[in-house]
């Protein structure tokens, strides 16, 4: 079996996190999709007053009834700072996969990549594959890796928390199960 995963704070997780990762699995033949909500992530504050649970749920509600898709809560149950290399290992450790598991990154990641954690250890253990966030152009980045050359999705999970709070229709960027359960816990201001 082949995996891919793709980490990230999933605040909420919308529809560009979704169809990315599910186009990643399908154009380089990997079996499963592993999404795996970070605990606590070392380059980036979780500001909003989202618990790892409710965010766990969300990506578990955006996935309901993908059979080829594991949620996992592996960095909840590690505690400490998220780093990429240890859920890697996990994942190799937990599944077994065939080869590397792939690691999808947004090209946004590329300037600070290396500064993550044990990079050079990451890129002999995962094969990387960078997606478009902004630009379509292909950015410098001297570490094996693929690109995939994805049509940008115009929308961040920050921009759909500003547009929840100013009560704007977001509907069209996130799963339908997602919504409903921000409308129902009152996240974000909703």
């Amino acid at each position: 079996m082949k995996l891919v995963m793709l980490g990230g704070t999933f605040n909420p997780p919308h529809l560009g996190h979704l169809k990315i990762a599910e186009a990643v699995k399908n154009h380089f033949g990997y079996h499963k999709l592993v999404l795996v909500p970070s605990y606590t992530p070392p380059h980036k504050d979780i500001t909003e007053d989202v618990s790892f649970h409710q965010r766990m749920k969300m990506v578990e509600l955006s996935v309901q009834g993908w059979e080829d898709v594991i949620v996992s809560p592996c960095e909840y149950e590690r505690k400490g700072i998220s780093y990429s290399v240890d859920t890697i290992r996990y994942l190799k450790e937990t599944y077994k996969p065939e080869g590397n598991p792939g690691l999808i990154i947004g090209d946004d990641l590329v300037p600070g990549f290396s500064r993550w954690r044990k990079v050079d250890e990451l890129v002999t253990e995962a094969d990387i594959i960078v997606c478009h966030r902004g630009k379509p152009e292909d950015l410098v980045f001297p570490w094996p890796h693929r690109y995939f050359q994805n049509p940008i999705f115009e929308a961040s999970s920050t921009d759909i928390r500003e547009g929840i709070r100013k009560g704007e229709d977001v509907s069209r960027l996130l799963p339908e199960g997602v919504l409903s359960y921000i409308r129902e816990e009152g996240l974000y201001g909703s």
